[in-house]
C-alpha cells in the first residue's frame, strides 16, 4: 500500500510540472504602435519613400547638411511602416534629411549620424499611400522648391491613388476637390497645366523639364500648342501627318539647357514645319496663330490688367510705420490734374484722404517723399501685417497664382487701397478663392456693410442666396437722415434689384411716373460720387459725396456683380438644353 502523499509534496510536484506549449509559430516582429510614437531607429532600418515627387537634388540640399552636421536634427522625419515590411518607411518629408545623414555617416562614423530619433505614425489601412504622396507633395512645396514636372508627375500618380480609390475615373475638378480635403489645394486649371505638361512636353523634353524650364515658358507651350493644334484642325486636309507627332518632334530638337531655350525659335520651327502640309504661308500660320491665342485670352474668365515694363528694385521700409514704400517706376513723372492752393483748405477738405496730384521721379525722392506717395494710394489702410500678406502671396504661388501686390502695381492699372474684412488692392482682379456665385455674393454684401456704415445710415443690410447677394431693410422706427445716407440707400437697393419692380410698375402704369424723381436721384447721385464742380452760381465743393474707401468699395461690388451674373449666365447655359431653331 502506497504511503499517503502530504499536501506539501503535492504543491511541489505541481509547481514542477512543465508549461503549457504554444502551438503558434513565434513572432518574428512585435506589432506596430497604434497612435503617434517615438522611437530611435538606425539608417539600416528606414528606407525612403519611393514615389517621392522629388527626384532631382533638394536645391536646399548643402545647407541643410552644414545645419545637420553642426546640430543634428532639429526635426525627427515622420517614419510609417507598411503592412508586412521589415523596415520603416519616410511617411512624408524628410527624405533629404536621411539621405544627409547617410552621407554624413559615410564621412564622419559618428553614431549620432546612425541612430536617430524619429516619431513613428500608424500606417493607414484604407487611404496609406495616398495620404503619404499628398503629404510629400506639401512638404516639399513648403520647405523646398519643387520643380513643375515633380509636381505634375506627383499630381498624376495621386490621380492614379484616387481612381483605385473610387472605382472610376476622376475629373480634374474632382480631383482638385479630394486633394484638398487631404490637404493639398490646388485648382483645377493649375491641374489641367500640369497633366497636359506629362502628355504633350515630357515624352519630347525630359531633361529640359527636368533641369528646372520655369511654369511661364511651359504655359506659353501648351498655349503654342493648343492654338497651333486648333489651326492645323482647321486647315489640314491630307493624310499620313499627325499634329501631336509633328508638335514632340519639332520641340524634341530643343532638347537641352532649359536657359539656352528660345521659345521663339521654337515657334518659327513649328511653323515652318505647319506651312507646307497645310498650303499656307508662313504669315497666315503666324496670323491663325494669334487670332487663337487672343480668342483664348477672351475667353479667360478673370482679365488680369497688363503691366508695363517696370524696373522694381527692393522695396524699402518706412521707418515708422513698417510699411513699404512704392518701388520705383521706368514710366514718366505725370501732370498734375488740378494745382494745390497755397492757402489752408475749409476744414470738411481736411477731412478727405490724401490725394496724390503730381508724380515725380521716385529715383530723386527722399524716403518721406516716398511714403507720402503711397499714402497718396491709400483710401484706406488694411489692417493686416506683411507676414499674413506675404504667407497668402506663398499659398497663392503653391496653386500657380500670383496675387496683386499693392506697392508693386501702384504705378500702373488703378493704384488704389482699401481696407475692412475684405482688403482691396486691385479694383479688377478676382482671386481664384473667391471666384464662385456664393463666394462673390458674401463679399458684394460685407462691402454693402461697410459702405452703408461709411454714411451713417440706417437700416441693416443682410445676405441673401439670390440677385447679387443682399437686400436692405429699412429701420422700424423713423430716424432722420442725412441726403448722403438716402441717397447711399438709394443707390444699393438700385443695385441689389429692389427697384425692379417699382420700373415695371412704371412701364405698366406711365401716369404714376413722377417727372421730378429722375431729376432729383440724378442730381443726388452726381453729389455722392462726384462732389460738386464749378458752376455760375455754385463753387466747387466735396462735401456729401462717398469717401474714397467708400467709392473703392462701390466700384468693387460692380465688378464683382458683373463676374457673378457672367457665371451664372454659363452655368444656365450649361443646363439649359438648346431649342432647335
Amino acid at each position: 500500500m502506497a504511503a499517503p502523499i502530504s499536501l506539501k509534496d503535492a504543491m511541489r510536484d505541481s509547481m514542477l510540472k512543465p508549461g503549457f506549449k504554444s502551438e503558434a509559430a513565434p513572432a518574428t516582429q512585435l506589432s506596430d504602435p497604434i497612435v503617434e510614437t517615438p522611437m530611435v531607429l538606425t539608417l539600416d532600418e528606414v528606407l525612403p519613400f519611393e514615389d517621392n515627387p522629388r527626384t532631382t537634388r533638394n536645391p536646399k540640399y548643402e545647407e541643410i547638411k552644414t545645419s545637420i552636421k553642426a546640430r543634428g536634427l532639429d526635426t525627427p522625419p515622420p517614419v510609417t511602416r507598411r503592412p508586412g515590411e521589415q523596415k520603416f518607411r519616410i511617411r512624408n518629408g524628410g527624405n533629404t534629411r536621411l539621405a544627409i545623414l547617410k552621407e554624413l555617416y559615410q564621412e564622419t562614423g559618428d553614431e549620432r549620424f546612425y541612430r536617430f530619433h524619429c516619431l513613428f505614425r500608424p500606417w493607414d489601412q484604407a487611404r496609406g499611400e495616398i495620404l503619404s504622396l499628398v503629404g510629400h507633395l506639401a512638404e516639399n512645396d513648403l520647405k523646398g522648391d519643387l520643380k513643375f514636372i515633380e509636381r505634375a508627375v506627383g499630381i498624376d500618380k495621386a490621380k492614379t491613388h484616387y481612381e483605385a480609390e473610387a472605382g472610376q475615373t476622376v475629373s480634374q475638378r474632382e480631383l482638385s476637390r479630394r486633394l484638398a480635403a487631404d490637404g493639398y489645394p490646388i485648382s483645377q486649371s493649375h491641374i489641367s497645366k500640369m497633366l497636359d505638361a506629362i502628355r504633350y512636353l515630357l515624352p519630347a523634353i525630359p531633361g529640359m523639364l527636368y533641369s528646372g524650364l520655369g511654369k511661364p515658358q511651359i504655359e506659353k507651350l501648351l498655349s503654342l500648342r493648343k492654338t497651333s493644334a486648333a489651326c492645323w484642325a482647321k486647315h489640314y486636309k491630307g493624310e499620313g501627318i499627325e499634329f501631336e507627332m509633328l508638335f514632340q518632334d519639332v520641340l524634341a530638337q530643343f532638347e537641352g539647357d532649359p536657359e539656352e531655350f528660345m521659345f521663339k525659335r521654337f515657334q518659327d520651327e513649328l511653323i515652318g514645319q505647319m506651312k507646307s502640309p497645310l498650303g499656307l504661308g508662313y504669315e497666315d500660320v503666324l496670323l491663325e496663330i494669334t487670332q487663337q491665342q487672343d480668342q483664348l485670352r477672351r475667353s479667360t474668365p478673370v482679365v488680369e490688367l497688363p503691366s508695363p515694363p517696370t524696373t522694381v528694385p527692393p522695396t524699402p521700409q518706412s521707418p515708422e510705420t513698417g510699411a513699404p514704400v512704392t518701388p520705383p517706376s521706368s514710366l514718366p513723372p505725370q501732370k498734375t490734374s488740378r494745382s494745390s492752393p497755397a492757402t489752408n483748405p475749409p476744414p470738411h477738405a481736411q477731412r478727405q484722404e490724401t490725394r496724390l496730384t503730381t508724380t515725380p521721379d521716385i529715383n530723386q525722392m527722399t524716403a518721406e517723399d516716398r511714403q507720402a506717395r503711397i499714402d497718396g494710394h491709400v483710401a484706406s489702410p488694411a489692417n493686416i501685417s506683411s507676414r499674413v500678406v506675404e504667407m497668402k502671396q506663398k499659398m497663392a504661388a503653391l496653386d500657380g497664382e500670383q496675387l496683386p501686390d499693392f506697392n508693386a502695381n501702384a504705378l500702373i492699372a488703378i493704384p488704389v487701397q482699401a481696407g475692412g474684412l475684405h482688403p482691396i488692392s486691385d479694383l479688377w482682379y478676382i482671386e481664384r478663392e473667391i471666384d464662385t456665385a456664393d463666394q462673390l455674393r458674401k463679399h458684394i454684401a460685407q462691402m454693402a456693410v461697410e459702405i452703408l456704415q461709411a454714411v451713417g445710415a440706417p437700416g441693416d443690410i443682410f445676405e441673401v442666396d439670390g440677385g447679387i447677394g443682399f437686400s436692405y431693410r429699412q429701420p422700424q422706427e423713423e430716424i432722420e437722415i442725412t441726403a448722403t445716407a438716402h441717397h447711399t440707400v438709394t443707390l444699393l437697393q438700385s443695385l441689389s434689384g429692389a427697384t425692379a419692380i417699382a420700373l415695371k410698375l412704371l412701364e405698366d402704369q406711365p401716369e404714376a411716373r413722377d417727372g421730378l424723381m429722375e431729376f432729383e436721384f440724378a442730381a443726388g447721385l452726381g453729389q455722392l460720387l462726384l462732389g460738386q464742380p464749378m458752376a455760375k452760381d455754385q463753387v466747387p465743393d466735396d462735401r456729401g459725396r462717398l469717401s474714397d474707401g467708400a467709392l473703392v468699395k462701390l466700384f468693387r461690388i460692380v465688378r464683382l456683380a458683373r463676374r457673378l451674373i457672367d457665371l451664372e449666365i454659363q452655368e444656365h447655359a450649361q443646363h439649359t438644353p438648346a431649342l432647335d431653331s
